[in-house]
């Protein structure tokens, strides 16, 4: 699985070539476009918001059986 991001100067795609892990929930990724006459490099950041409390599981749907 590749990230990817459309570049901000030419609106191509934008591939992620390299990711720094800063902490447990952020990471600084690279990428560069794929345009050969752009060729940008960029960089973003990624985090990781977890919610305050846990979220709570669902009841299972019953399933029914079909009648042929």
């Amino acid at each position: 699985m590749r990230f990817t991001i459309a570049c901000p100067h030419c609106g191509a795609r934008g591939i992620a070539r390299a990711m720094e892990k800063e902490s447990a929930m952020s990471w600084m990724i690279d990428f560069q476009c794929d345009d050969v006459t752009c060729g940008h490099t960029y960089r973003t950041r990624l985090e990781m918001f977890p919610p305050k409390t846990p979220i709570p599981k669902r009841e299972r749907r019953e399933s029914h059986q079909l009648q042929f």
